[in-house]
Formats: C-alpha cells, sequence, structure tokens
C-alpha cells in the first residue's frame, strides 16, 4: 500500500475529465444544433459544409436579384401598355381624318393636333421611364454592335440579345448574288450581229415589275457597241448587260437577292426566246447561330437570340467563308446564379422605342412615327393612308417589345425563380444532413456523459478514501 501516489483515484479523475468533456461537447451540440461547431469536429465535413453555405447565400442573392428582375421589366412593360394605348388612339384619328368626304380642314386640323400631343406622350415615356435610376426605353438599355479587327460588313444594327455578348464571329454559308439572266441575242460572227432585231428587258423588285425598256439593233453592230447601246438605254433602270461570249447577252441586276427577278425577250431574224432570272439572298452564321437574309444583309429572327439583329456585308466581301468579328455589349445584364463570372451572366435588350425609331416601313421612304406629325410627309392631311401604314408598324413594335419582354419574364426570370428555390432546398437538405445534430442521437450520448460524469465523480471520492486505510496500520 503506498500514499504518495494514489493511482485509483488517478484513474478515476482521468475517466471523468474525459467524461466531462464529452458532456460539454454533448451540451455544445444540443445547444447550438449542430453536429460541427469547430473544425475539430469533422475538418472534412467543415470544409463541405461550408462550401454548400457559401453556394446557399449565392442563390439567395440571386433570388433577389430575379425578383428585381422581374419588377424591372414589369415597369418597362408598363410604359409600352401605354404606349399601346395611346397608339390604338392615333389609328383611330388617322382613319376619322382619312373620312374627308365628311370631314372639313378644321376637323383634320384638330385631328392632326391630338395626333401631334399623343407622340408628344410617347416620346415622353419613352425617355423618362426608368427603373432604379436606368432608364429603360430610350435605347440606353439596348445592344451596342461594333465590328472588330475586320471591315466586312457595312453596316450593322442591334436588337434583343439573350445570353449573348462579347466577340462574336459572323460567317457567310451561302454567298449573295445579282440576278442575272443569259440570252442569245442573234449569231454573232466576228464579234458582231448578223441580222437586226428587238429586246425587251425589264427588272421585278420585291414583286413590283419595272420599266420596260426596249432596244432595237441592226446588223453588224460589233457586241462591244452593241452591250453598250443596251446599258445606255438601261441607264437608271436598276440593272445592266454583259455579253460574256460571242453570241449571248447577259443582264445583271444591280441589287443582290431573291427581291430582284430580271425578265426579259428578244425577237430576231434568226429567233425569239424569253429569260428570266433571279438573285441569291445571303446565308449565314451569328454565334454559331444560322441566320437567313435578304441580299447582303443577315437577319436574326424573332425566335432567335438575335432577334432585331442585322449584319450587312459589303458586295466585296460577299464570298462563303467570308467572316466578321463582332463586339456584343448588352445594355442590361442579370446575375441570377450564385456565381457573377461573365459566362454566368444573362444579358438582355430593350429596343429604342423613341418614337423616331419605331413605325418603321421599308415601303415607304423617311417612314416613322414622327413621320406623321403636323408638317412632316405622311401627315394626316397629306397622306392618311401611310399614316396609318405607319402606326400600324408602331403597333407591331411596341407589341412586339412587351411579347419579348414577357416571354423573358416567364421563361427566363420566373422560371430561374422557381429553380433557385428547388436549388436552394435541396442545398439545404445537403447541409442539414453534414452539419445539423440528430438531436435524439446526441441526447442519448448527452444521458450516458451524465451518468459517466456523476459515477465517476463518486468513484473519485471513493478512491480519495483508499489511502486513508493506512491508518489502521499506524494504531
Amino acid at each position: 500500500m503506498q500514499i504518495n501516489h494514489n493511482v485509483a483515484a488517478l484513474n478515476a479523475w482521468r475517466n471523468l475529465g474525459v467524461s466531462s468533456s464529452n458532456l460539454s461537447l454533448s451540451l455544445e451540440k444540443l445547444s447550438s444544433g449542430y453536429r460541427i461547431n469547430r473544425g475539430a469536429d469533422d475538418p472534412a465535413g467543415l470544409l463541405i459544409s461550408e462550401q454548400l453555405r457559401a453556394q446557399i447565400g449565392g442563390l439567395d442573392q440571386a433570388t433577389r436579384n430575379a425578383s428585381d428582375a422581374v419588377s424591372m421589366v414589369q415597369t418597362a412593360e408598363g410604359a409600352l401598355t401605354e404606349m399601346n394605348t395611346t397608339l390604338n388612339s392615333i389609328r383611330s384619328l388617322a382613319v376619322h381624318a382619312a373620312n374627308t368626304g365628311a370631314n372639313d380642314a378644321n376637323s383634320v386640323m384638330a385631328d392632326q393636333t391630338a395626333v401631334d400631343k399623343a407622340i408628344q406622350s410617347m416620346q415622353r415615356i419613352a425617355v423618362t421611364t426608368k427603373f432604379a435610376g436606368k432608364y429603360l426605353l430610350d435605347g440606353s438599355s439596348g445592344v451596342t454592335f461594333g465590328e472588330t479587327s475586320t471591315s466586312a460588313l457595312s453596316s450593322i444594327s442591334g436588337g434583343t440579345v439573350v445570353g449573348a455578348s462579347g466577340l462574336v464571329s459572323a460567317v457567310i454559308t451561302t454567298a449573295a448574288a445579282e440576278a442575272s439572266a443569259t440570252l442569245t441575242v442573234s449569231n454573232f460572227t466576228g464579234g458582231s450581229t448578223s441580222s437586226s432585231g428587238n429586246i425587251s428587258m425589264w427588272l421585278s423588285t420585291g414583286g413590283t415589275a419595272g420599266t420596260v425598256v426596249n432596244v432595237n439593233y441592226a446588223s453588224s453592230i460589233t457586241s462591244t457597241a452593241f452591250v453598250s447601246n443596251i446599258n445606255t438605254a438601261l441607264a437608271g433602270a436598276g440593272f445592266y448587260a454583259s455579253s460574256n461570249a460571242s453570241t449571248a447577252l447577259t443582264l445583271y441586276s444591280s441589287g443582290y437577292g431573291t427581291a430582284f427577278v430580271l425578265n426579259g425577250s428578244a425577237v430576231t431574224v434568226a429567233a425569239s426566246a424569253n429569260i428570266t432570272g433571279s438573285g441569291i439572298d445571303i446565308a449565314g452564321t451569328f454565334g454559331g447561330t444560322a441566320l437567313s437574309g435578304s441580299g447582303l444583309v443577315l437577319y436574326g429572327s424573332s425566335a432567335s437570340a438575335w432577334a432585331g439583329t442585322s449584319l450587312a456585308f459589303k458586295a466585296a466581301n460577299d464570298v462563303v467563308g467570308s467572316a466578321a468579328t463582332v463586339s456584343v455589349v448588352s445594355g442590361i445584364k442579370f446575375a441570377l446564379t450564385d456565381n457573377a463570372t461573365s459566362a454566368d451572366l444573362i444579358s438582355y435588350a430593350i429596343n429604342n422605342m423613341q418614337t423616331s425609331k419605331i413605325g418603321t416601313v421599308s415601303t415607304l421612304a423617311g417612314s416613322s412615327l414622327d413621320a406623321i406629325k403636323s408638317g412632316a410627309t405622311y401627315q394626316l392631311s397629306a397622306n392618311p393612308a401611310g399614316a396609318v401604314t405607319i402606326i400600324d408598324q408602331a403597333i407591331s413594335d411596341v407589341s412586339m417589345e412587351r411579347a419579348k419582354l414577357g416571354s423573358f419574364q416567364k421563361f427566363t426570370l420566373e422560371s430561374t425563380l422557381n429553380n433557385l428555390g428547388v436549388a436552394r432546398e435541396n442545398l439545404s437538405a445537403s447541409e442539414s444532413r453534414i452539419r445539423d445534430v440528430d438531436m435524439a442521437q446526441e441526447m442519448m450520448n448527452f444521458t450516458k456523459n451524465q451518468i459517466l460524469v456523476q459515477a465517476g465523480t463518486a468513484m473519485l471520492a471513493q478512491a480519495n478514501q483508499l489511502p486513508q486505510t493506512v491508518l489502521k496500520l499506524l494504531q
């Protein structure tokens, strides 16, 4: 028996310390609700849990961002709704002004005054509508296009871009072509005609036939003089002639595309014949998306991400494989994921809805909604039919913009909100499985450790009494 080292008490004290420490850990877990409160609890679990927490925080902010974007879109559409209503009223005024059988000049003037005020109101809406200080309809929220490093394009105009920005390549896959038609006029002998005759030629543009040009020729005229005479007669007709063989005459349109169709007929001593030929429209890709075109201009369809975009290639670059690099900068970018890299941002643009930019009709020169104001080309007293056509186009422009905004809200923003909610729920469940404590299991551990602490305390007290038995040897 020894009294300097009470080994039993030391053992009881050590076990009591372990039980007390475990009891403290159980109390910490039960009071916090977390299985992992420090790195020592589960280093790997802590790392994964913190990464999930960061991602969940990003999703929470993305949800708020998407909600803000919905509010912005609704603000823009609300303004466009009022513009639509105003345009419908303007159209009624234009139709009324056309009723000159019952209206006098004063009535038409009154209609014109109302139209001017309505257009002024629409312009004010376009230049003042904003969300949190950001103007929405004045064109500043649109797309900025610029060709970089190449000069293959003669012009670029942008539309609405969804999910596309940066440097984008435009590549020709089908080259545009002029309308052409070749006619054997008469037998050329030694570069000159052997008989006389007549050629009638005309060019159809967009389905409308132009003026017929008639050229008579005498026998023995040289092919060079023959073509020169024809081109003199064709001056201003929109097409020209060229002799590409000793017996053939080829006509070419000055414009490109299927909108141009050449027609011709020849009557000679030798024979009579009719010719016709149409042009070819350009086709290509922009950012990997196939675009069709008209003439030399590629157009983005309303169903694609490049809706409203047009890229006009120069005739000198009208070759399959010819490419242009375009810098696309969207006026609006939304962070709708838990990241903020350029690849994760969603781009959108709202077209310029000022009155000088809507209502443009390709068949009416200088047309826009401003062109129906007092003193303009299509004012109600001068051309009510043209005014109605312009107003109808303006209604279509505004309605299309509203439709695009609605599609963006429903299929991008609201869909993203739903997806973010599901993603957050799943990530929170994952983090909970890693980090949260199982209260029932931990309560069992707590009860066990509590009993061990009580038992250890009692045994330490007993162990401390053991050395006292030595006193009996000293009696």
